[in-house]
């Protein structure tokens, strides 16, 4: 981890419907396809596949949020991460 960047993550969870997640945060836990990924400030550019599961999340706040998903596609560069994922239920307008 670089001492001089900013330790805070901006996270974007999107469904096709519409934008589930927009946040300022200090760590995520994402369900990969072989188990959880954590990702932290300072993380290096991946690109991964996600199975169903939970999005795990610490807002700056401290609090810890979660949110189902299917599965989907995440994208991890310079400190943001973004996330594509299947549509619940209840996103359908």
């Amino acid at each position: 981890m670089n001492p001089d960047r900013d330790e805070r993550l901006q996270l974007r969870v999107i469904s096709p419907a519409r934008l589930l997640v927009e946040a300022e945060v200090l760590e995520v836990q994402l369900p990969g396809l072989d188990g959880y990924l954590g990702l932290w400030p300072g993380h290096r550019p991946l690109n991964a596949c996600l199975g169903p599961g939970q999005i795990i999340f610490r807002t700056v706040l401290g609090r810890e949020e979660r949110l189902d998903i299917k599965g989907g596609l995440v994208r991890v560069a310079d400190d943001k991460i973004l996330v594509l994922t299947d549509m619940e239920d209840d996103d359908r307008a």
